[in-house]
């Protein structure tokens, strides 16, 4: 391999040669002088180091080393680099994981650029140093960036690593994730990114190049689709979008999705769908009680994964309650806002939520939560203003202007305020080590509105939602791509086992009796705690990815002549600078002995 010099300028310094061959070109020629004596000389040899006579050149072993000293160093001044075939460019490549990569049946914006990316990475014949070779590391553009891999040292390497870029993220931050890639590669290392648009502002760095792979087109989509309780059973809400320039129709059907292979699904709902351009159309559709799971759908066209939606039961857990309160006017008003509520279910055993007089013990309590209602013979009707916490879940939506809390002072109150009239408590929260809460209530009836004003059934309905949410079960069951969801699990359970909606099977731990579930793919997915067995539906519904309107094919921004050319070098300048240490070396043994 010829080697490429650096800095050419550095040869100037051969115009040292010259200046020492014209040193041992004028050394002296001594003559004979006739003295009476040699006492008086201090030096009695001949000198022969300079002069002003041109004699025929001597070439002693000295001359030789200073020569091969004064070459070496103009070469490490020149500073040659080689390539090397194991030399690397660091190249971090960011890749769109939004959903609308998927565009298209097997010619997506994925796909081209996987093969751009292959015949960039691929060396040209069987030559290792035709083309620079790359050090790859991935970066994954989602919603937040996420590398993907440690450095892939080959084309076949990199291009196997692409496998697990399966584009199902709901959206794609770019400029994060760019700005990711730049702080994990350093100033050194050259970005690419790979996406279906082009860049939203001008490319300034020499180090980024930015390809797009993306076509418009007109597309239609599920945007949004919902499943709620209702008082007849449940009902659906879909909004379909047409993503485009013209009016366009299609078919939505609803069916049951949970029907065995090889039978024809249940149909439950059939239309013709019109749309104008750039349109949401919504459709509301009553369901009886006890419907399964369903799956909504409308015609095929570029972008098939927001063309389906799967809905399953909003089951609303239930609240197993027990009221142990001696008092009948208070335990009537409970049971009225409990009805009013229509969450709870009478239990003696194993209850949820436990009411109590403020004298009664309760042992067998488990990991029921408690509200206790305190009745003091001494109180007070207090007309605010109430202080209340408005960050605690009992106090959503709760307004008491113009109540009036009777209550007494005499008890005393225990745990974090939530509600206060100056500084008498009138409920408080007291969390115990299992995670049980106690609350404490002071209420006096026949001197409050507190119980005729619509905050009374509020207050119940907060507290029933409050502890259902740390019951066992899923916190929602239909999520869009990308949300999260919290499933509580019964105490005891460590481990859950998630069956993804393609068939993968992981294990996951329970941290303090929950488990937090990220919808990543598109269906239905399977968790089994111990005997249970729960289900959550994911849904692709982002408009900004489903509008293909504004995709496009391209190539932004260059890494530059000179990045390029240098990547892949390696200097020698320290092998001529150790030469010349040598050379120097052999010249001062040569010269201490005289020779």
């Amino acid at each position: 391999m010829i080697p490429t010099f650096t800095l050419p300028l550095g040869f100037l310094a051969l115009s040292a040669v010259p200046v020492l061959v014209g040193i041992y070109l004028l050394r002296t020629r001594s003559r004979r002088y006739p003295v009476s004596s040699l006492m008086l000389w201090v030096n009695q040899k001949q000198a022969r180091k300079g002069g002003l006579r041109i004699e025929r050149l001597q070439t002693p072993l000295s001359f030789l080393l200073e020569l091969l000293t004064l070459i070496f160093l103009a070469l490490a001044i020149a500073e040659p680099i080689i390539r090397t075939s194991k030399s690397q460019i660091p190249l971090i490549v960011v890749l769109d994981d939004s959903f609308s990569m998927l565009a298209g049946d097997d010619d997506t914006p994925r796909s081209r650029s996987i093969t751009a990316l292959d015949e960039l990475l691929k060396p040209e014949g069987f030559n290792p140093l035709a083309k620079p070779r790359y050090g790859v590391r991935y970066v994954l553009a989602g919603t937040e960036p996420q590398l993907l891999n440690e450095v892939a040292k080959s084309a076949s390497e990199a291009i196997a690593e692409l496998e697990r870029w399966a584009c199902l993220s709901p959206s794609a931050d770019l400029e994060a994730a760019v700005s990711f890639a730049a702080t994990l590669g350093g100033s050194k290392a050259l970005m690419l990114v790979l996406t279906d648009e082009p860049p939203a502002h001008a490319l300034e760095s020499d180090r980024i190049q930015w390809w797009g792979f993306g076509i418009p087109q007109s597309n239609l989509a599920f945007v949004n689709a919902t499943r709620n309780p209702s008082e007849s059973g449940e009902r659906c809400l879909f909004e379909i979008t047409n993503l485009s320039g013209i009016a366009r129709k299609t078919e939505l059907v609803v069916e049951l999705n949970d029907t065995q292979a090889g039978e024809s699904p249940a149909r439950l709902h059939r239309s013709t769908v019109a749309i104008r351009p750039m349109e949401t159309h919504r459709v509301f559709l009553n369901l009886p009680p006890k419907t399964p799971a369903l799956r909504a759908r409308i015609g095929e066209d570029s972008l098939s994964i927001d063309n389906t939606v799967v809905l399953l039961p909003q089951i609303r857990k239930p609240v197993y309650v027990d009221i142990r309160i001696q008092n009948q006017r208070l335990r009537s008003l409970i049971e009225d806002a409990l009805e009013a509520t229509e969450r709870s279910v009478p239990a003696t055993t194993q209850p949820d939520l436990i009411f109590l007089d403020q004298t009664t013990l309760a042992d067998d309590i488990g990991e029921a939560w408690i509200m206790r209602l305190v009745v003091e013979p001494e109180a007070s009707a207090y007309l605010g203003p109430f202080v209340v916490n408005r960050a605690h879940p009992l106090t959503e939506g709760l307004s008491f202007d113009g109540v009036v809390w009777g209550a007494g002072m005499t008890e005393e109150f225990i745990g974090v305020p939530i509600i206060t009239a100056g500084n008498v408590p009138l409920l408080t929260d007291t969390e115990r080590y299992t995670g049980s809460h106690e609350l404490r209530l002071r209420l006096r009836p026949e001197l409050s509105t507190l119980q005729t004003s619509p905050n009374w059934p509020a207050l119940i309905w907060n507290l029933l939602e409050w502890r259902a949410s740390g019951t066992p079960g899923l916190q929602r069951s239909n999520l869009r791509l990308g949300e999260a969801t919290i499933l509580n699990t019964k105490l005891g359970v460590e481990s859950a086992r998630i069956v993804s909606p393609n068939g993968e099977i992981h294990d996951q731990l329970v941290l303090e009796r929950k488990v937090n579930l990220m919808a990543r793919e598109v269906g239905v997915y399977e968790v089994e705690t111990g005997s249970e067995t729960y289900t959550f539906s994911s849904n692709a519904l982002n408009q900004t990815e489903s509008d293909l309107r504004t995709r496009g094919s391209g190539r932004w921004g260059d890494w530059g002549d000179n990045t390029l050319e240098w990547w892949g070098y390696r200097s020698f300048a320290w092998f001529f600078l150790l030469l010349a240490i040598a050379t120097l070396t052999l010249h001062l043994i040569f010269a201490k002995r005289g020779t």
